[in-house]
């Protein structure tokens, strides 16, 4: 029996650099967002200086981890196709969204370091 392919992409999608030429990304953070074409970069600030064009949007959060610390963070649009009145509501979804991803990897750490223990 053959298996039907979904090819409907999802809304929310990371950007690897991992390839034959090494990981050109070099750990960065890079989400799309599909429906409107726009590339995000995401950046822990602590105490190391980000220097941007002034011409790139961006905005800063703060993430509150799942132990209860406030970190913050910066949000930059690389590229989009979505008109300014669309890209706030962008970059509110997508703030969100990484929220979501960063609970659910410190999760995964603790679940994985707790069977270590066991």
């Amino acid at each position: 029996m053959k298996r039907e392919l979904n090819l409907t992409l999802p809304e929310w999608a990371f950007l690897d650099g991992n390839s034959h030429l090494g990981n050109t990304l070099e750990n960065r953070d890079i989400l799309q967002h599909t429906q409107s074409f726009t590339i995000l970069e995401l950046y822990a600030l602590n105490d190391d200086t980000i220097r941007l064009n002034p011409a790139v949007k961006t905005r800063e959060f703060i993430y509150t981890n799942i132990s209860g610390e406030d970190e913050r963070h910066l949000i930059a649009v690389h590229f989009t196709l979505a008109p300014d009145f669309e890209l706030d509501e962008i970059l509110d979804q997508a703030i969100e969204f990484y929220g979501n991803f960063l609970d659910w990897e410190d999760t995964s750490l603790i679940i994985e370091e707790t069977s270590k223990d066991n």
